[in-house]
């Protein structure tokens, strides 16, 4: 078996993954990495080239090259249905915001989607000598890890949590008897706080700001990170005056739609029950000016309705700006919380509103990360990609030094040896 890397190496983005057998050459994820002016995309591979393309999860750094592989009769690709369903969504905004720089058209991403392959967690299929199995990730629903057997075993773990939250339980089985791992590092460098603690301290300054008459604006990914802060926000009682708007609205009615992806679908059914979903500007105008808590894309200020609801509640001291992710540098976000300012119609202003960042993630932090490492045999060859610089070396260096891992921090398009 060989492996190579078309992206993803010492950053978070661009996700790509060549795995070769005797018979089979399978692609694991052909993402994008967003950024200014126009997205970068992985390394080039011809769809004549491969028998399978798995794609683990709809993020567009794992999933947003996907439909180039689509051109000239495409190539076959594994994924689950929700993974689809949400991609769909996902690619077409992609399209819509940076259509100029995207080197595909809307007929590929219908292409991928009709044509596409759907898998459920714990399935194995044969793709030549080689077996692909597909295990739970517990990253956002439809997320997978993907199992490759042949002469040799290698599991690739994508983007992977294994901790319980409001709405997915996290990644439970882990094959602990492979002859390689490629693992993500996103997180190695931080450790992630106790949820339940997380979840008083964003709860207690939602109510200290809504109980002085105040709006709170949670700016929040439209894909799984919106629908478990409506969770939250209805386990601790909050449920008056909550809005939601945006992508969030047609992600909130995938997920209910597909309870088998949502392991706390009943509390997400509740919560749906109690928002209410700004489908005009009426509504948008009536959450933006009276007591409210209001969910919104984009989870970094890049756009989307959380920009409107923003240039609303930035100039006032009794509302609030929760952050609920991580902020990329030079996001809008990020430079709220460094500096307190934002940009407002082109001119540059000191918000007065309550900033607080929340780090609720969906991948494994620091200790997550070894633990899942420890139980290896000493030996096992492991990649760490996916995560900056520092993040990969910290968490190779553990695992070398701590585990008797052979870990490698692999170079763009070497092909190594398993």
């Amino acid at each position: 078996m060989k492996v190579s890397f078309l992206g993803g190496i010492g950053e978070v983005g661009r996700a790509a993954v060549l795995v070769e057998t005797r018979d089979a050459r399978i692609l694991l994820d052909y993402g994008v990495k967003p950024s200014e002016p126009e997205p970068l995309f992985p390394g080039h591979i011809s769809p004549k080239d491969l028998d399978a393309v798995v794609i683990t999860h709809a993020h567009l750094d794992h999933s947003g090259a996907t439909p180039l592989l689509m051109l000239n009769g495409g190539v076959k690709v594994y994924a689950t249905d929700m993974t689809f369903k949400l991609s769909d969504i996902l690619l077409r905004d992609f399209l819509k915001l940076s259509g100029y720089y995207i080197p595909y058209e809307v007929l590929e991403v219908e292409e991928l989607l009709r044509r596409g392959i759907r898998v459920n967690y714990g399935d194995t299929i044969r793709v030549k000598d080689a077996e692909i199995t597909f295990l739970d990730a517990g990253h956002i629903p439809g997320s997978v890890q993907v199992l490759v057997n042949a002469d040799k075993t290698l599991l690739y773990t994508g983007d992977y949590s294994t901790r319980k939250t409001r709405l997915l339980s996290g990644a439970k089985y882990v094959p602990r008897d492979v002859d390689a791992i490629v693992t993500e590092s996103t997180y190695a460098l931080t450790e992630h706080p106790r949820r339940t603690d997380l979840e008083k301290d964003f709860i207690n300054n939602v109510i200290e700001v809504t109980d002085l008459g105040g709006r709170v604006l949670v700016p929040a990914f439209a894909v799984a990170r919106s629908q478990e802060i409506m969770c939250i926000l209805e386990a601790h009682g909050v449920k008056e005056s909550v809005y939601l708007d945006g992508m969030a609205v047609k992600v909130l009615d995938l997920f209910l739609e597909s309870r088998e992806y949502v392991q706390g679908y009943q509390l997400l059914y509740s919560a749906s029950k109690h928002v209410i979903r700004v489908n005009d500007r009426k509504k948008r105008k009536k959450a933006a000016e009276g007591q409210a808590v209001i969910i919104s894309p984009a989870g970094m200020l890049k756009g989307g309705p959380a920009a409107y609801y923003l240039e609303r509640i930035y100039d006032d001291p009794y509302s609030g700006i929760f952050l609920v992710s991580f902020q990329v540098p030079g996001t809008p976000g990020a430079r709220l919380l460094e500096e307190g300012r934002i940009t407002v119609k082109g001119e540059d202003v000191e918000v007065k509103a309550r900033v607080k960042q929340f780090l609720f993630s969906a991948h494994s932090g620091r200790s997550e990360l070894r633990s899942y490492l420890r139980g290896l045999n000493p030996g096992t060859k492991v990649f760490m990609i996916h995560g900056e610089p520092d993040a990969c070396r910290d968490l190779a260096e553990y695992a070398r030094n701590e585990l008797g891992l052979d870990a490698v921090i692999p170079e763009k398009h070497h092909k190594y040896e398993i």
